[in-house]
C-alpha cells in the first residue's frame, strides 16, 4: 500500500470517527431530554401496570410512530416503551406501509405531514382494526371530517402524560370492543 493510499484510508477512518462522534452527540442529547421529561413528570419511569392497571396484556401491544421528525418519534418511542408498550418508528408513509405490511399494529401514531404522502392518505391504506391518532404541528392540514367521525387528534408539541393517556385510553377501548365481540 502506498503511502497516498494510507493517507486515505486514514482519512476515511477519521470522517468515520466523526460520524459516529456526531451520532454520539445527537444520542446524548436525546437522552437528556428524556431525563428532563422524567423529572419534570415522575409518573413517566413508572411501569404502566402502575400507571394505568386496567390495560391488559400491555407487552403485546404494539405501536407503530409514523413522523419525519426521527428525535420526535424515538422520544415517543422511548416513552412508549417505558411504560410497557412496543414500539417501531418509520420516518415517511411509504416507509410505514412496507413495515405494516410485514407487521400488525394494534396503534399507529401518525403525523400529517409526511415528506412523501400526507397522513389521511396512510391512514386509508391502514388495515381497518388498526386504531390511529392523527399527530401534527401544522392546524391546516386538520381534516374537519375526520374530526367530526371522533379521530383522535395531537397538536405538537406533546405532552408525556398526554401521549401516554390518550394511547392507553384508545388501545384500552379498542380491548375492550374485541373482548365483547362474539366468537
Amino acid at each position: 500500500m502506498s503511502f497516498t493510499e494510507k493517507i486515505d484510508v486514514l482519512e476515511l477512518l477519521i470522517n468515520l470517527l466523526k460520524e459516529h462522534d456526531k451520532k454520539l452527540d445527537d444520542l446524548i442529547g436525546n437522552m437528556e431530554v428524556i431525563e428532563k421529561t422524567i423529572k419534570q413528570n415522575p409518573i413517566l419511569a413508572k411501569p404502566i401496570i402502575e400507571y394505568d392497571g386496567t390495560i391488559l396484556e400491555k407487552s403485546y401491544q404494539k405501536i407503530l410512530v409514523v413522523d419525519d421528525d426521527i428525535n420526535l418519534a424515538n422520544s415517543f418511542k422511548l416513552i412508549l416503551e417505558n411504560v410497557g408498550f412496543h414500539v417501531d418508528t418509520a420516518q415517511s408513509g411509504i416507509s410505514a406501509l412496507n413495515i405494516m405490511g410485514e407487521k400488525d399494529y394494534d396503534l399507529v401514531l401518525l403525523d400529517l405531514n409526511l415528506p412523501d404522502i400526507l397522513g389521511y392518505e396512510v391512514a386509508d391504506e391502514i388495515d381497518k382494526d388498526t386504531e390511529f391518532i392523527y399527530i401534527t404541528g401544522d392546524c391546516d392540514l386538520i381534516d374537519e371530517e375526520d374530526l367530526l367521525y371522533d379521530k383522535e387528534l395531537l397538536l405538537k408539541p406533546i405532552d408525556p402524560d398526554m401521549l401516554i393517556e390518550v394511547t392507553s385510553s384508545i388501545l384500552k377501548e379498542n380491548s375492550s370492543k374485541i373482548n365483547r365481540q362474539p366468537k
